[in-house]
């Protein structure tokens, strides 16, 4: 369990651990692109964006549409973070709202598109093409931050197991071996049917 220091600088802190989570699934992305992750986590844990999480993601798509200019550029990143957030933070939330994970991760990485074409700054619209581009990538380096920082709960636990028998995963399975269970000798013994 990660003890948590309340004078540590927040950026430091979410920068290790999602290092640590690009290492552990072995995804690399750009130095910017990295900056950008560590940028959202850290401005959702201690500023007033954590709102926009209770909007449901086509009204914040609704807002960008109606938006023009720089406003719906911002409008559209505002959309692409909260889903970005939402999938890597809380991955099982979408079932409870009875939406499909493959639609949120469609939606943000489209907003992203959208910024990054209309990002006069190559270097950002670099970055917003590398979210849009990996978007379920980089959501799953979220779900490993949130896991390394002790927010997953046992029912998080027994959801993810829930997803590796769906999926087969390989990266779920290695997550689950993390936290003690070892779901392929469970299959093999016949526990899970």
């Amino acid at each position: 369990m990660v003890v948590l220091d309340p004078n540590a600088d927040v950026l430091e802190f979410f920068g290790e651990h999602v290092a640590h989570a690009m290492r552990e699934l072995k995804v690399e992305t750009s130095v910017e692109t990295r900056g950008y992750l560590v940028d959202l986590l850290s401005a959702f844990a201690v500023s007033d964006r954590i709102p926009v999480l209770g909007v449901p993601l086509v009204g914040l798509l609704k807002r960008a549409q109606e938006a023009s200019g720089h406003h719906r550029l911002a409008r559209m990143r505002e959309l692409g973070d909260a889903a970005l957030f939402l999938c890597g933070f809380f991955p099982d939330s979408f079932d409870q709202r009875g939406v499909d994970r493959t639609y949120v991760v469609t939606m943000g990485g489209r907003a992203y598109l959208v910024v990054g074409r209309g990002d006069h700054d190559r270097g950002r619209a670099a970055v917003f093409a590398e979210l849009s581009g990996r978007f379920g990538e980089l959501a799953a380096v979220l779900d490993e931050v949130r896991e390394q920082t002790a927010m997953c709960t046992e029912g998080a636990i027994v959801r993810m197991y829930e997803r590796w028998l769906e999926t087969g995963s390989v990266a779920l399975a290695r997550r689950l071996r993390r936290r003690g269970l070892n779901p392929l000798r469970a299959r093999r013994r016949g526990v899970v049917h």
